[in-house]
């Protein structure tokens, strides 16, 4: 058996049984902690009664604001094996769920490791979420640092909203430093450059 065919052995036993799963209803809860990081930008279409397929989207995808259980919990269904499948979206989403607590209970151990598997197969939306995580101290110590790196792969990977993240840490100061508004000034210039051309609201601020 090859290292990837363990990792994602291992990841099966990892993620709940579909059966298992239970969503909370988050019109009625609270999430646990305030809300971080993004689902994959793409847009989910039944393609048939029981399949999903997945269509790239430079928009939020409606997992950001999907709350009903039962709907969850057929969408999990798709994720679930999507994700042992390699599909490093679904990766990213699966950590997603489980990263506030609003949805399900709040794993952030779990995320983290989500994340890192979709980060290494190429998730743009991951990167963005292991900076959150480093930022926020959810399933680590904060590291500020850590957060600038994955952050400027992010935007290297096209997550915009990334370069925003950046202007407030720079003009914050990162890890301790003074702060740099030059820097700072940059990456709200590249935010709001992109937002321009494109016309795109700048989703998650």
């Amino acid at each position: 058996m090859s290292p990837a065919e363990k990792v994602f052995q291992m990841l099966d036993t990892l993620l709940p049984d579909p059966q298992a799963m239970r969503f909370i209803d988050s019109t009625r809860a609270p999430a646990a902690s305030p809300s971080i990081g993004m689902p994959s930008l793409r847009v989910f279409k039944p393609a048939t009664c029981d399949t999903f397929t997945y269509h790239r989207l430079q928009a939020p995808s409606p997992l950001a604001t999907m709350t009903d259980p039962a709907l969850l919990g057929f969408l999990y269904r798709s994720l679930r094996d999507d994700a042992l499948a390699s599909d490093p979206d679904a990766l990213n989403d699966l950590g997603w769920l489980w990263i506030n607590g609003s949805r399900t209970p709040q794993d952030t151990v779990l995320a983290r490791r989500l994340f890192k598997l979709a980060y290494v197969l190429g998730s743009a939306e991951a990167a963005f979420n292991l900076a959150e995580q480093a930022l926020h101290g959810q399933g680590m110590r904060v590291d500020q640092d850590l957060a600038v790196s994955y952050y400027e792969q992010a935007y290297e990977r096209g997550i915009v909203q990334a370069a925003r993240a950046l202007g407030r840490l720079h003009e914050q100061g990162v890890a301790g430093q003074a702060p740099d508004c030059r820097q700072a000034l940059q990456w709200y210039r590249r935010a709001a450059e992109h937002a321009f051309v494109t016309g795109e609201k700048c989703y998650g601020y």
